[in-house]
């Protein structure tokens, strides 16, 4: 529950209320305040549309240690925005008469202008004339595409790095920059991974159309920046531009499952891997963003993000095919321990405590699927009596599983079922040394003596 009602929580009120019956709306709502008084930049701030300064996520005023970043936002996918942590050096390399005394970035430099960031991607056209960024301060429209604000968003080369970030010398990783922050959530040495940097700038109504991808941070340099954003399970994608893709969202999405956010000049933005989100510029607007390969958030701890106790029979099979399909970097599957008995496959919380250390498991979202025992015994049994026909081995010996049931008539194989679990009780009473062999073979558990025949023996962690 506590989870669920964390600001920004990728479970969003109406799958709480529909898969566990827990009303979390209230906890989610974001608090909407008074019109954003955007700063001035000397770039134009007219907008067509009032902006609130609701943001449905956490707003987190200076800065955040990495423990925090990790086990409240990295872990359990939730965005936020830092606040105050942009240097007012940097914002002002970004103003209007910075940029008038730059090469690449004076506004009267022509550059490719589209409806969406990047045309192509998102089938779309590039208007056929390039535009200054004089025009684009000014909403100019492109004559084919009446109506629809034009964008220009570029990979930024070494050269467009030194004119945008002279205090740096064009050092994105510079200590006293914005993004030192990249550095400080995940690992050292970042410039040795493909990181995805961008900027971008657009007229009031541009913006980023719906669209997903990895993790990524946003710093916004000029402008007001509005935000929706869908967890993983609802995220989209379209080739509309920003403007249309947000009345169609506004007027067909359901906001239950939505959160929205808005951002200041300085606002650092995180969205964390996969979540949908589209953007709409209040004013002329200006920033810059990274996005995080899988390689390099894999940096954030060498230990597994996500340690699933896989309790035998309960589903865990499907979960971990899930985990690493959804979850790549965040869960690791390995074998351990002399001839490899140990694995997390059917591993309990101390076995993973034992092989990752305390501290791993503290830091890590750990969880179980169980079951109702009665179910969980009849999947086993019936699982054993089918591999046990083709060949009987020690699992087989020891699980006391009875053979020939392949011949046998439903009303048998139930009769049979009720005399083994006679059977194992009494050859596995609670607190023999071998107890655990009611409820399941050991897999190498049984060297713990916290493990015993009942599920919640799995999940003990003290």
């Amino acid at each position: 529950g506590d989870y669920l009602r964390m600001r920004g929580s990728a479970i969003r009120p109406k799958d709480a209320m529909k898969f566990l019956s827990l009303d979390t709306t209230l906890d989610q709502k974001g608090v909407s305040g008074s019109n954003v008084r955007v700063p001035d930049t000397g770039w134009n701030r007219t907008s067509k549309n009032k902006v609130s300064d609701q943001c449905d996520i956490d707003v987190i005023v200076g800065g955040m240690s990495r423990e925090t970043f990790y086990n409240d936002y990295f872990m359990p996918g939730r965005p936020f925005v830092l606040r105050g942590m942009t240097p007012k050096s940097e914002l002002g390399a970004f103003s209007k008469h910075r940029w008038s005394t730059t090469d690449r970035f004076h506004p009267n430099t022509k550059v490719s202008v589209g409806p969406t960031a990047y045309p192509s991607i998102t089938g779309q056209k590039h208007c056929k004339r390039d535009m200054t960024i004089a025009q684009l301060e000014n909403a100019t429209e492109c004559p084919e595409m009446p109506g629809v604000p034009m964008v220009h968003a570029r990979h930024p080369k070494e050269e467009d790095l030194k004119e945008l970030y002279p205090m740096y010398n064009g050092n994105l990783y510079d200590r006293n920059g914005g993004w030192r922050e990249v550095e400080h959530f995940f690992g050292p040495k970042p410039w040795e991974y493909h990181l995805g940097w961008q900027v971008f700038f657009g007229g009031d109504g541009s913006g980023a159309t719906l669209h997903w991808h990895n993790a990524a941070f946003n710093i916004l340099y000029s402008g007001i920046k509005q935000w929706k954003m869908t967890p993983p399970r609802y995220r989209g994608w379209t080739g509309m531009p920003a403007k249309a893709a947000t009345e169609k969202v506004e007027e067909e999405l359901d906001e239950s499952i939505s959160v929205v956010c808005t951002q200041r000049p300085g606002d650092i933005a995180y969205i964390p891997d996969y979540w949908g989100h589209l953007t709409l510029n209040a004013g002329f607007a200006i920033g810059a963003a990274v996005i995080l390969p899988d390689d390099y958030q894999m940096t954030a701890d060498t230990n597994p993000r996500i340690q699933f106790v896989h309790i035998n029979k309960n589903g865990g099979t499907s979960m971990i095919r899930m985990l690493q399909d959804r979850c790549e970097g965040q869960y690791t599957s390995e074998r351990w321990g002399i001839g490899h008995h140990h694995r997390t496959f059917h591993a309990t919380a101390q076995s993973l405590i034992d092989h990752y250390g305390r501290e791993a498991w503290d830091d890590s979202y750990s969880f179980a699927l169980v079951r109702h025992p009665l179910a969980r015994q009849v999947s086993c049994f019936f699982f054993l009596v089918d591999r046990c026909s083709r060949k009987y081995s020690e699992l087989c010996k020891g699980r006391m599983i009875p053979t020939g049931l392949d011949r046998k008539t439903d009303e048998d194989k139930i009769e049979a079922f009720h005399e083994y679990i006679w059977d194992l009780y009494n050859e596995y009473p609670p607190g023999s040394e071998k107890s655990y062999l009611f409820g399941g073979w050991g897999h190498g558990n049984e060297e713990f003596k916290t493990m015993n025949a009942t599920q919640t023996s799995w999940m003990v962690d003290e």
